[in-house]
């Protein structure tokens, strides 16, 4: 192929390339609008019209980019006039850089439309307010002692002492107006100290128009994640109390375990100490572990020696143990998976107590435990076989399990009622909801009265805490032990439940 029949060969080509194009133009422009037909353009609705789809935004996440969002702001807001004049009295709107930059410290390098993300449109109105949680999670129990997922943040998180009760969604939120009805201004975004629990009393007093307990109560204890979602911290003194009577028992009962003799060690403590974690380590990396991991699994989780003696106790007891062995095995679920995922879709259905899973989940089991109870009663008191002992630390431990998961249900009961949570939200608090509509036919003051249920029932969970390693419930220490103990030392026990 000689020279010339290659360049014949490329401008064919380039040529039908043209023709192509050419012919594609046509076709081309008509995807696009006329710009001199004024009627085939059609006028964008109101609520489309960003500003920042056509205005360069800056980039907020430098400094450089903040002040100049912020900069733009002042251009308006830092004077004395501006003010929302659509109401019966204006509301000033001013925000001063000196201001801002005083009350809100934290928030001093965020762009303005880093929280009020919807105010660049036109209308230039916001229809959402500051979306705090764009970058702060749901608080868990600790923070406020309650998640409060109800409340809006600004409600307590401004110094601004008028809230409401949105009547269309039922949630807290900051009011437009005062106690006279005059409109309020809410841009000063002047922070509380939310540390003071003055902050706490904007919404926790008697006759309150926000539906809250008329007091503010302490934090769960760490104690209480047994069954409920709770803060790593000691909350009431009376939970410390019943904290160190828990241990001085644990205390007591590992120092029973080592009296006696380890390995063949019968006298020195300190060998007795010795061999005993020596025979742990050598188990945790043997064919043993695999053992004990079946032993944990069948005969105390399942509690497979019950059931062979007896499907009628295995049932009874299930109803109980079974019960509160999930609580908390929920329970510390949520605490850790909270810590790693505040944002969670789970983590925050699960310290949601009004979520239909949390609540339908956390009255079945109370239900299930105190209908074990209420059958172990019955067989004690009323039916009386001849093989059950009706002991007195038995009765003990049923009274007080007993009054603790009824008081968990009559306050369950008071604080839907107080809270005027909605009957589409209430009902899957099942038990607790049929309490509330109890409660509803007697006219007292029960946001009054749910401080002192809640104290009720704080001071039963700390007997009952502080009672475990003492009275007859400590076999929930001692039987895991001692079936660990026979698998090592290859003890075949078949009468031992």
């Amino acid at each position: 192929m000689n020279v010339n029949t290659i360049r014949s060969i490329i401008a064919g080509g380039v040529l039908m390339v043209f023709m192509a194009a050419v012919a594609c133009i046509p076709a081309f422009a008509t995807t696009l609008p006329d710009v001199n037909t004024a009627d085939t353009m059609q006028e964008p609705a109101p609520e489309s019209l960003v500003c920042l789809d056509c205005h360069r935004m800056p980039n907020i996440d430098t400094n450089e980019g903040v002040i100049a969002s912020q900069t733009f702001c002042y251009d308006c807001h830092a004077t004395s006039d501006i003010k929302k004049r659509n109401t019966p009295t204006d509301i000033s709107l001013t925000v001063t850089p000196d201001t801002f930059n005083t009350n809100q410290p934290f928030h001093r390098f965020i762009a303005c439309i880093g929280c009020h993300t919807d105010v660049a449109r036109s209308p230039h109105k916001t229809q959402t307010g500051a979306t705090c949680r764009q970058c702060h999670p749901f608080h868990s129990e600790g923070p406020a002692n309650a998640p409060h997922l109800r409340v809006s943040c600004q409600a307590c998180h401004f110094q601004s002492e008028f809230i409401r009760l949105d009547p269309e969604d039922l949630s807290v939120k900051l009011a437009h107006t005062d106690d006279e009805g005059v409109p309020i201004s809410l841009s000063g975004h002047i922070l509380s100290n939310t540390a003071d629990e003055k902050t706490c009393e904007k919404c926790h007093f008697k006759n309150n128009p926000t539906g809250a307990p008329a007091a503010v109560l302490p934090s769960k204890s760490a104690l209480c994640i047994i069954c409920h979602n709770s803060p790593m911290a000691m909350g009431h003194p009376i939970f410390g109390l019943a904290g160190l009577i828990f241990l001085a028992g644990m205390f007591s009962m590992i120092a029973f375990w080592f009296k006696g003799s380890v390995k063949g060690e019968e006298t020195s403590l300190h060998r007795k100490i010795s061999l005993t974690s020596e025979s742990i380590w050598e188990t945790l990396f043997s064919k043993q572990f695999f053992s004990l991991v079946k032993i944990f699994v069948l005969d105390i989780l399942l509690q497979r020696r019950i059931l062979k003696e007896s499907v009628s106790r295995w049932s009874l007891h299930s109803l109980i143990f079974t019960a509160i062995l999930l609580k908390f095995l929920v329970s510390l679920f949520t605490a850790v998976g909270f810590y790693f995922n505040p944002n969670g879709e789970w983590m925050i259905a699960l310290i949601d107590k009004n979520h239909w899973f949390t609540a339908f989940f956390n009255d079945l089991l109370g239900l299930f435990i105190l209908l074990g109870i209420i059958w172990a009663v019955v067989k004690r008191f009323i039916v009386k076989p001849d093989h059950v002992i009706s002991e007195y630390q038995d009765n003990i431990a049923l009274i007080i399990i007993g009054c603790l998961v009824l008081l968990g249900f009559v306050l369950e009961g008071a604080r839907i009622l107080v809270t005027k949570i909605p009957f589409e939200t209430a009902v899957y608090s099942f038990a607790g909801f049929i309490v509330s509509r109890i409660f509803s036919l007697f006219s007292f003051d029960w946001a009054s009265i749910y401080p002192v249920l809640w104290y009720a029932h704080g001071v039963v969970a700390a007997i009952f805490i502080a009672y475990l390693p003492f009275g007859k419930m400590r076999h929930m220490f001692n039987t895991p032990l001692t079936y660990f103990i026979e698998t090592v030392d290859g003890v075949k026990n078949k009468k031992r439940v």
